[in-house]
């Protein structure tokens, strides 16, 4: 009887992490190189709710960017995206920001201040945010380029990645 106890015991408490296995292997699955992108729906810097849809998919190859103010690292690859939009964006190239702040105010400073002039939204949920569960985002910055179908053709460009992989899209 105390074997039976115990065993299901241990099933039980293996059940939130089968299932935690589980949303983290979805998740990757949604990143996944060929796949399409998964929308999700958060509010621009004005309040008003977007569909992801709304930019990818519509012909351009558009760079998903998961970031927030407060991450030092995202911050540091800011001049680098922002760099790549500039010498691209005449070509289709888009950008949307999806953050993972919590403060509204350090949210918008952020853009305003850094001058990043592409999309952003966000539910303003820090780690909760519906865009990190969604795609199972972990850490950041992180980010999803997809192509002009909004297939997902490559993940977690960075630095010299994200532009030697723009140079190969639109050959300068």
């Amino acid at each position: 009887m105390k074997k039976i106890l115990l065993m299901a015991a241990l099933m039980l408490a293996s059940l939130p992490i089968t299932a935690q296995v589980s949303s983290q292997q979805d998740a990757k699955n949604v990143r996944a190189i060929g796949a399409m992108f998964t929308d999700v729906v958060e509010a621009d810097t004005l309040g008003n709710t977007h569909k992801l849809s709304e930019y990818v998919g519509k012909g351009n190859y558009v760079l998903i960017d998961f970031w927030a103010s407060w991450c030092g690292p995202c911050m540091m690859e800011m001049p680098n995206v922002k760099a790549n939009y500039e010498k691209y964006k005449a070509k289709g190239f888009n950008v949307v920001g999806l953050s993972f702040d919590r403060s509204e105010g350090a949210w918008k400073r952020a853009i305003r201040e850094k001058e990043l002039n592409w999309i952003h939204l966000s539910d303003l949920k820090y780690w909760q945010s519906i865009a990190g569960q969604t795609y199972g985002i972990r850490s950041i910055p992180s980010s999803i380029l997809c192509d002009p179908k909004g297939k997902i053709v490559a993940n977690d460009l960075r630095g010299e990645a994200l532009g030697e992989k723009l140079k190969e899209i639109y050959g300068f």
